[in-house]
């Protein structure tokens, strides 16, 4: 279908001669006094435009199937993934408790979906229902006091934390071979990270070279599990294969705050 569209689409776009203007896509077919055009076969025309639109109708629906199935194949190669599924989005679904006082960050926090924290700095990190002592109790009061007290707070280390979460992964792709799955949060991207990734650009440059040069990228996931979550290292090799892109995967930004 796409090469017998790419056909009808160079002749109706290509002059039939020196001087004549082709037949066009869509281009009206009579001159200005509104008489057909006499230097076109009108018949031809009006059949290789029909037939072009027939064709693209039906290379969008065969694309649609095409990638239900593959769908359906990634489902059949991992079973477990749909229970999986099922179960987190039960989670998601279910009612959210109460918040809580956290007193490290001396912030109210909530729960995610997944159990960790949301709301703050690191909370992927940590878990709700086990925050340190004295977390989920009422805030510490506040006493007036007539003394000067001066609060000195010690710089925090750098800590790597998710930026970019995988929204989907093509199965048969590159990131389907490596390992990766759908959901998983990309805390190391090679040497990019949440403060040097500018906006994603540094990722698109590092697999267009990667590729180039044939050598494969090492990637640090965190993975999701309901009550769960742990560090995982892949190593995906970006390259040319019969879908889009060079990994085959759809990365969106990702914040601590998004669930």
């Amino acid at each position: 279908m796409q090469h017998e569209a790419d056909a009808i689409f160079l002749e109706l776009t290509s002059p039939p001669s020196e001087g004549v203007e082709p037949m066009g896509i869509d281009t009206p077919l009579v001159d200005r006094e509104g008489y057909p055009r006499g230097d076109i076969d009108i018949y031809r025309a009006r059949t290789l435009r029909q037939r072009f639109r027939v064709l693209q109708t039906d290379h969008k629906e065969t694309e649609q199937e095409i990638e239900n199935l593959l769908q359906q194949l990634a489902v059949m190669k991992n079973p477990r993934k749909t229970k999986e599924q099922e179960e987190e989005q039960a989670a998601r679904l279910a009612s959210k408790p109460k918040p809580k006082y956290d007193p490290i960050t001396g912030k109210w926090v909530v729960k995610n979906w997944d159990g960790t924290v949301a709301g703050v700095s690191g909370g992927e990190q940590r878990r709700f229902d086990n925050l340190a002592a004295g977390g989920g109790a009422e805030a510490p009061t506040t006493t007036t006091s007539t003394a000067t007290t001066t609060t000195t707070e010690q710089p925090q280390q750098p800590q790597r934390r998710p930026f970019a979460r995988i929204d989907l992964v093509t199965a048969g792709s590159p990131a389907d071979l490596a390992g990766l799955e759908q959901e998983d949060l990309i805390v190391e991207f090679g040497p990019l990270h949440a403060e040097n990734h500018n906006q994603f650009r540094a990722i698109a440059e590092l697999v267009q070279r990667m590729a180039s040069e044939q050598r494969a990228i090492p990637i640090t996931l965190l993975r999701r599990r309901i009550e769960e979550q742990t560090l995982k290292k892949y190593s995906l090799l970006p390259r040319p294969w019969s879908g889009r892109g060079l990994i085959g995967c759809h990365i969106v930004p990702y914040t601590s705050e998004e669930y």
